[in-house]
């Protein structure tokens, strides 16, 4: 079977410490993810939630590394994936600013119906999301 991997770069005209803040502190992720994140306490082990009231997702933190690396495994989700995920975050000091590389796996264990559908669905997001990450942290 094929892997399915989504990655990501984008480099940010910010240091690696407040790209770190920003995807690592549920207010700052809200401001340009979009959605609500709930993470009370930074360390692996600790659970994390996404979404809004409602319709919640759970993650468990596997990764902290500050400022050079973050990551989650999302268990599978009612609604949303039958499987488990990764996404990690790996941040790198660059020309005076920070480049942020994505990596989100797991999408080769979805059910072949959905599976192209849902890897589309997470590139364009993260083109998304990450543009609204950079004017956020830029504009500051």
């Amino acid at each position: 079977m094929t892997v399915l991997t989504v990655e990501r770069d984008i480099w940010i005209a910010a240091p690696p410490e407040r790209v770190w803040q920003a995807i690592t502190q549920g207010e700052m992720l809200e401001r340009w993810w979009g959605d609500q994140w709930r993470i009370p306490e930074l360390r692996v082990g600790a659970a994390i939630q996404f979404g809004h009231e409602g319709d919640w997702m759970t993650a468990m933190i596997t990764t902290v590394d500050p400022p050079r690396q973050f990551a989650l495994e999302w268990p599978p989700q009612a609604g949303y994936h039958s499987i488990a995920m990764t996404t990690a975050f790996s941040l790198t000091a660059e020309q005076g600013g920070t480049r942020l590389h994505v990596r989100e796996t797991g999408f080769e264990a979805l059910p072949d119906d959905i599976r192209q559908t849902r890897f589309d669905q997470t590139t364009k997001g993260y083109e998304t999301v990450l543009a609204s990450l950079k004017h956020l942290l830029e504009a500051a």
